[in-house]
């Protein structure tokens, strides 16, 4: 399985930075945590649908080599976590909605240990939460990217085709749409009281704070956002940080060393 699968099935692909020999991103910088994750493009949320001239080029100058990303757009993918939690959540997720076990492509990421990544069809643009509270260790992505089949992951294994393929996938189940469409507010809780949050609610929060504040105190407002929406505030976050001198481009956010705060971010909230 390869780029050109996804391809002739009508979703986006583009390269990944290669892994090297001793287990470091291809991309140089020594502070990288994203190998064999780590976008060769900075605007890689605006990848097009390639021509098929251009797709040989890309391949022709060794793009693909070591892996692939597939644009989650017009597409949702359960992403099943094994090292958070995952895998028995898994099992409750399909007991509770057995059409999920149906998925058209399921692959074995590289990480092994029942991590999965199960892809469905679903509108362009459709809001639905990342995270939801009954099942720890799963990310329901519906934006940004997952690595695809035949990639190589840091561990020395490769994401691997379970069955199906990008031809066979099918529309996400009506049920866990529904289950994850995104609230109008959040509930959260704050020193021991429970409220009920919209975004606004917490852009007017934010209004009153620096942006430009000590990186570890940003790190945490990020954590906080993003606990506190179940995982649908990034946007938040980044409006308010892009108000700060500190604060670079989304496209520098999303590929380059403030990725990894994200996904730092993530891990540190994973159960």
């Amino acid at each position: 399985m390869s780029h050109r699968a996804f391809w002739e099935a009508g979703y986006r692909v583009f390269g990944l930075h290669p892994i090297t020999s001793d287990g470091r991103c291809g991309c140089g910088r020594k502070d990288c945590e994203a190998a064999g994750k780590h976008p060769l493009v900075s605007n890689w949320t605006s990848t097009p649908q390639w021509s098929e001239e251009q797709l040989e080029v890309m391949e022709e100058t060794g793009q693909f080599d070591s892996g692939y990303g597939v644009l989650v757009r017009g597409l949702t993918v359960v992403d099943v976590d094994a090292r958070n939690g995952g895998v028995e959540s898994y099992k409750r997720l399909i007991e509770d909605v057995p059409e999920i076990a149906g998925a058209g492509l399921i692959v074995e990421t590289g990480s092994g240990g029942g991590s999965r990544h199960l892809y469905f069809k679903c509108d362009e643009g459709l809001a639905l939460i990342q995270h939801h509270p009954d099942y720890p260790g799963i990310d329901f992505k519906s934006s940004g990217f997952v690595v695809g089949p035949g990639s190589k992951h840091v561990s020395g294994n490769t994401y691997k085709i379970l069955t199906g393929s990008p031809a066979d996938i099918d529309r996400a189940p009506d049920v866990m749409i529904k289950g994850l469409s995104k609230p109008q507010r959040y509930r959260a809780d704050i020193d021991g009281a429970t409220v009920d949050v919209s975004h606004s609610d917490i852009e007017d929060m934010l209004s009153y704070m620096n942006p430009d504040v000590e990186h570890e105190i940003w790190i945490r407002t990020g954590m906080a956002i993003h606990h506190a929406t179940m995982g649908t505030g990034f946007d938040v976050w980044d409006k308010w940080s892009a108000k700060g001198s500190k604060y670079p481009s989304r496209d520098t956010l999303l590929s380059g060393g403030i990725a990894l705060a994200r996904a730092s971010i993530l891990s540190r909230l994973a159960p």
